[in-house]
């Protein structure tokens, strides 16, 4: 089959470290700063939502001067979009992965597994993505519209192919729409994550959930 298996490399997680460990502030105007800003935004959106995230708290978790996001991202809408750009961008490399799969030689099912299997898996290697897209995407307005477009259409773009494929060859265990189904997988992999990170999930635990959620989500879309 074309194609080489996603690398776990090729997606690299936000993150920020905890007060209690950090040396010191990045320096201001260098990418690291931008990185921890960026990765604190992502964290408190995550666990506090939007209007409950303020923006001297994504500082302090930073380990910046809130002066220097205003700078940087000028208000805080601003810096949820830098959020979004970022998860978007980091799990491009997942999305041109998938897309390799449309037209490869090798059977279907294969093509569709192996696609299903790359989008769990960007879904896994990113913890806080669960939480964040739920609580955004639950609230009509003008940032449920934004993650529309810049991460859930991109990526309904790359897999849906696969899918119609699937449904063409009698390989989808419900004969519904391949937009239904996607949405289906979507949630059978939200609720879990939603519910470990409740409990705190150590690097080895977002593993072994990525695998299992694998070899349980694909037998329910795909009925060979």
């Amino acid at each position: 089959m074309d194609g080489s298996t996603l690398n776990k490399d090729d997606l690299v997680p936000f993150h920020h470290t905890p007060l209690s460990r950090r040396r010191g502030r990045p320096a201001k105007g260098t990418p690291a700063a931008r990185d921890a800003m960026l990765g604190a935004a992502l964290h408190g959106f995550s666990r506090k939502g939007y209007d409950g995230t303020g923006l001297r708290e994504i500082a302090e978790e930073a380990g910046v001067d809130p002066a220097l996001i205003s700078h940087h991202f000028g208000s805080k809408f601003a810096l949820w979009k830098a959020v979004v750009d970022e998860i978007a961008l980091r799990l491009a490399a997942a999305r041109r992965s998938i897309e390799e799969l449309h037209g490869a030689s090798g059977p279907t099912e294969e093509r569709v597994r192996e696609g299903l299997t790359r989008f769990i898996t960007a879904n896994c290697d990113i913890p806080e993505l669960a939480k964040f897209l739920s609580d955004e995407m639950s609230l009509p307005g003008e940032r449920q519209e934004y993650i529309v477009r810049e991460i859930w259409e991109p990526y309904q773009d790359a897999m849906l192919p696969l899918l119609q494929e699937a449904r063409a060859d009698g390989l989808l265990r419900h004969d519904g729409s391949p937009e239904l189904t996607l949405m289906m997988v979507m949630g059978a992999v939200m609720l879990p994550l939603l519910m470990m990170r409740r409990r705190g999930l150590s690097k080895g635990d977002e593993a072994e959930l990525s695998r299992r959620l694998i070899s349980d989500v694909l037998p329910m879309v795909l009925a060979a």
